[in-house]
């Protein structure tokens, strides 16, 4: 599966110890377009004669479709299409991973954004009229909005001979029993998490148009254009030679773009008339139909010693992802793997079950099962720190994993360092130590609370999925080089860091490199933005594309010094000896390289590469390899008379090896403290039998700068032995633990447990009223 286990994974092959570009701030490469209003987005695409597109949803969360009569509808005029499942020519199905999902609902719909027919006309008045002359008879069927309902052995079921718990995921290493009877602490909670919508500023778009040799393209904002390129391909029944996906700027994905939304439902449209199609989803549309972050429910067991040291544990995580399987089986092995959090565990038993329900969809977002396994773990650590007495950070330095342990998934950390050194530093930053001199009581009515909460971060996709890339450098006769790739930038900087690599591997400056981003007749496959896998994995293509150009290069230059190749270095558009600079630049290098007849184009490929006998297949075979560790501290206020949580500052320190970009990594840093804040605090998707209540962004609740807190940010840095130039992932990591530490500070502040998040003002203070709790 393009898996390899060597015994050491190459790392760069230009090693330098003064990095002259990876490392030092730099705007992003495609910062100008965005600000000035140039960059192009989807909804900027029209081509003469392009209809409006619009999808007919259900009616119902879950019923039987008795008839769908379309005849009225393509009546209306200024009508050109109306398609049902009938006119589907290939594949019915999104087919990401599973096939359960259709395009257009035939038989049965199964939850609220399920897509029955599609419209093009001539305007979006044309296509409304349109969609309500359609005649759907239903039979409504009961529905199944529970998650711990729909794992009961007697509950209906969301689909005929198929269990509702679809997949069921045991992790277990040592022995359970025997850590439990040793311990001599046991703490037992049930916590809840909820669902989350992504909210990214652009909703779902594409703009699809048919070419004269029939070929179809589509412009859309994704995170995987080649594999919609496939998915594409399949629905409409061509070849993928006949499929065009180019990604124009995206504004914002989040996990949310990981699966084809809409490009498929235009791109059968543009089949069907000839015609331009234009399909924006409204933002109710948006929340509506595209996937959330899991609700999960988390049932978890921590034995200790009186010491604080963990002897066992056992979680059961239970993932709702609605009705259609998605990655939800890919998220609850995420969860998982981190669900034992950043700590040796000898005995451990881990539970993840993929349940079916008639609730929206779920599937990628950021983090993918690590906010919730480490909500739930975290706050047991707190409570078992609450419980012997002991100050929260020394439980967590007394069990931090060490490199060389065991995690309870059976891999073997590569370097867990960062874990007590990410731990020492949110200390000192927040003045965790002398916390006890700030005043706790404010005011009659207000607490004040600290917490602490740990986490890791898993990247890549694990060692029994392919996870590759390609990467194409063509270096010009004046110097300047093309770097293709593939791989989406939807705000995160992946085309800013590639570009760094780039420059740093060809010793150029910055400015020489240009990116041409992810068109598939143009680029190479370089997988999906996700998993934290692209400054690694895209990485390292780059660096392979870029040896034998640097190669070409130094080549050329000694034989026009006359110099010894091993003394001579490019640095910055200059060549040096032995790091003295020369009068001789990488512009007139190039040229005289052409004049030799010198490829100065390269492709470089890249396919993950572990380290041998890390991993331990008869506990999980697909765990993480490659981590990286992290801690946050929060100060909260809490009103006490109304339950309001106030959170003051937010700390967070992690280890991410060497930070290529520094104000990109900080941009993530605060970002992703800013989305865990929000899923603490006030993000909740309510959802009732089946239909979500809160479907604008004035409903739906996320943070503003006027309620995001002081957020305090600072990365250990080291150099990581595998990523490209040292680095480490740290996109995701960040917002794993906030959600644990704020409520931990609220326990701290009037002493409540809270078990479900987000933490409203009614959940407080019904919990102070019930727990007692008030400080």
């Amino acid at each position: 599966m393009g898996v390899r286990m060597v015994a050491r994974p190459e790392v760069i092959p230009t090693q330098v110890e003064e990095p002259a570009v990876v490392g030092r701030r730099t705007p992003a490469v495609n910062g100008l377009a965005i600000v000035t209003g140039c960059a192009r987005y989807t909804t900027d695409f029209y081509w003469p004669g392009m209809l409006v597109g619009q999808l007919l949803y259900t009616a119902y969360p879950h019923a039987r479709i008795v008839r769908i009569d379309a005849a009225r509808a393509r009546q209306v005029p200024g009508v050109h299409a109306v398609i049902t499942h009938a006119e589907v020519p290939g594949e019915n199905s999104y087919m990401l991973y599973d096939t359960d999902q259709p395009l257009l609902i035939a038989d049965v719909v199964r939850y609220q954004g399920d897509a029955i027919a599609a419209v093009a006309a001539e305007s979006e008045e044309a296509a409304a009229e349109a969609l309500a002359a359609i005649e759907v008879e239903y039979e409504e069927l009961p529905g199944l909005f529970d998650v711990m309902e729909a794992v009961r052995p007697d509950a209906q079921q969301i689909w005929p001979r198929r269990s509702n718990v679809y997949h069921h995921l045991t992790v277990q290493r040592g022995d359970v029993a025997a850590g439990f009877a040793a311990a001599e602490i046991i703490i037992e909670n049930t916590y809840q998490t909820q669902c989350m919508e992504q909210a990214f500023l652009e909703p779902e778009g594409a703009v699809a148009s048919k070419e004269s040799d029939g070929t179809i393209v589509v412009h859309a904002g994704c995170q995987a254009p080649h594999r919609d390129r496939r998915q594409i391909a399949r629905s409409l029944a061509l070849p993928e030679t006949k499929v065009r996906v180019i990604v124009p700027y995206v504004g914002g994905a989040f996990g949310g773009k990981d699966e084809t939304h809409v490009q498929i439902h235009a791109a059968l449209l543009a089949q069907a008339t000839g015609r331009p199609i234009r399909m924006i989803r409204t933002r109710e549309e948006s929340i509506r139909t595209h996937v959330k972050r899991h609700a999960v429910t988390i049932r978890h067991r921590l034995g200790a010693t009186k010491q604080g040291v963990i002897t066992a544990m056992e979680v059961a995580g239970y993932g709702d992802g609605g009705p259609y399987a998605n990655m939800t089986r890919q998220v609850m092995e995420v969860f998982t793997i981190h669900a034992s959090g950043p700590y040796y565990v000898p005995n451990a038993r881990i539970d993840a079950y993929s349940v079916l329900t008639n609730n929206p969809i779920a599937g990628a977002m950021r983090g993918f099962g690590m906010p919730q396994a480490h909500f739930a773990t975290e706050r047991q650590m707190d409570e078992l720190a609450r419980k012997i007495g002991l100050d929260p950070m020394e439980v967590r330095l007394r069990n931090a994993i060490e490199t060389g342990k065991k995690m309870a998934t059976g891999v073997t950390t590569l370097d867990a360092a960062g874990m007590r050194n990410s731990l020492k530093e949110v200390a000192e930053m927040s003045g965790w130590r002398k916390r006890q001199r700030v005043e706790r009581r404010p005011a009659p009515h207000l607490r004040r609370g600290w917490g602490l909460a740990c986490m890791m971060q898993g990247y890549l996709l694990g060692p029994k999925v392919a996870d590759n890339a390609f990467a194409i450098l063509e270096m010009n006769e004046d110097g300047s080089v093309m770097l293709r790739t593939g791989v989406v930038d939807y705000g995160q900087g992946s085309h800013t860091v590639l570009a760094q690599i780039a420059a740093e591997a060809l010793g150029l400056e910055l400015t020489s490199v240009r990116v041409i981003g992810p068109d598939t007749d143009k680029t190479l496959e370089s997988g999906s933005a996700c998993a934290s896998r692209v400054t690694f994995i895209c990485g390292h293509a780059v660096l392979r594309a870029a040896k034998p150009i640097h190669d070409q290069l130094l080549q050329t230059a000694a034989e026009l010094t006359n110099l010894p190749r091993n003394e001579l270095s490019i640095r910055l558009g200059i060549v040096h000896r032995n790091g003295t600079p020369l009068e001789l630049t990488a512009r007139q290098l190039a040229a005289a390289a052409r004049a030799r007849s010198r490829p100065l184009s390269s492709l470089g490929y890249y396919s993950a590469e572990y380290p041998p006998k890390i991993f331990d297949e008869r506990v999980f075979d697909n765990p993480c390899a490659y981590y990286t560790f992290g801690a946050n501290v929060a100060q909260v206020l809490v009103d006490i008379e109304t339950g309001q949580v106030t959170v003051e500052k937010l700390f967070l320190a992690q280890d991410a090896g060497r930070i290529l970009n520094p104000d990109g990594a900080l941009g993530q840093a605060e970002g992703g403290v800013s989305m865990g804040f929000g899923y603490s605090i006030m993000e909740e998707l309510i959802i009732e039998k089946g239909r979500t209540r809160n479907n604008s962004l004035e409903s739906y609740l996320i943070p503003t700068v006027q309620d995001v807190p002081e957020i305090h940010a600072k990365y250990c840095e080291s150099v990581d032995r595998y990523g490209p130039y040292g680095s480490r992932a740290l996109s995701e990591g960040s917002v794993v633990p906030t959600a644990a530490a704020i409520a931990n500070a609220v326990r701290d502040a009037v002493g409540v447990s809270m078990v479900r998040i987000p933490l409203t003002a009614e959940r407080v203070l019904a919990a102070m009223n019930e727990q007692g709790g008030k400080a």
